[in-house]
C-alpha cells in the first residue's frame, strides 16, 4: 500500500511539474508574440468619440506618438493624464492617442475636465472590443507606448511615467539618436 501511495504521489508531482512547465512555456510564447507585434505601430481601426472608425496608423501619420491606454476611474490614470494635460503644449508636435475600453458616456466628463480634447494632436479612441488591450497584452492601466516617426516602438511603460521622460523619448528617432 505504501509503495502504491508513493508511486501515486510521484506521478502527481511529475504531472504538476509538467503542467507548470508547459504553462510557463505558453506564457513566454505569448509574451514573445506580443513583443514582436508591438515593435511597429499597429494598423488597427477603432471608433473615436463620435463613433467614426479611425485607423491608428493613419491617425498618427509620420509623427512620433504616445499611445496611452487608460481608465477614467483609475486614480493613477487620472494623475498621469492630468500631468500630460498641464504640459500639453509641449506635446503639440507629436500625436497623442488615448485609448479606453470604457463607453464614451463614462469618459466624456473626464475628457472635458482635461481640457485637451480640442487639440489637433490629441485623439481619443474607444476599445470596446478590447482589440488594443489584447494586441498589446495590457494587464493594467495606465499603459504607455512611445513610437518614433517611422512607427517603431521606442519604449513601453506600465504605470505612471514622468512627463519629462515621455517628452524625451518622443524626440528620439530609432537608429539616429535624434
Amino acid at each position: 500500500m505504501r509503495k502504491l501511495l508513493l508511486i501515486f504521489l510521484s506521478l502527481a508531482l511529475l504531472s504538476a511539474l509538467v503542467y507548470l512547465g508547459f504553462s510557463f512555456q505558453q506564457k513566454e510564447a505569448k509574451k514573445e508574440l506580443i513583443q514582436s507585434q508591438i515593435i511597429r505601430l499597429p494598423d488597427l481601426d477603432l471608433p473615436d468619440l463620435d463613433g467614426q472608425s479611425v485607423n491608428l496608423k493613419a491617425l498618427v501619420g509620420n509623427k512620433s506618438s504616445l499611445l496611452v491606454y487608460f481608465n477614467s476611474t483609475c486614480e493613477i490614470c487620472q494623475m498621469e493624464l492630468n500631468s500630460i494635460a498641464k504640459r500639453i503644449v509641449e506635446f503639440d508636435s507629436h500625436a497623442l492617442v488615448f485609448v479606453t475600453v470604457q463607453p464614451v458616456e463614462e469618459v466624456k466628463d473626464f475628457i472635458q475636465e482635461l481640457g485637451i480634447s480640442d487639440r489637433e494632436s490629441v485623439h481619443f479612441l474607444i476599445d470596446s472590443e478590447m482589440t488594443v488591450a489584447t494586441y498589446y497584452g495590457i494587464k493594467g492601466v495606465p499603459a504607455l507606448f512611445i513610437y518614433d516617426r517611422s512607427g517603431s516602438l521606442l519604449e513601453d511603460y506600465s504605470g505612471p511615467v514622468k512627463v519629462d521622460l515621455l517628452l524625451e523619448q518622443l524626440t528620439i528617432q530609432k537608429g539616429t539618436g535624434l
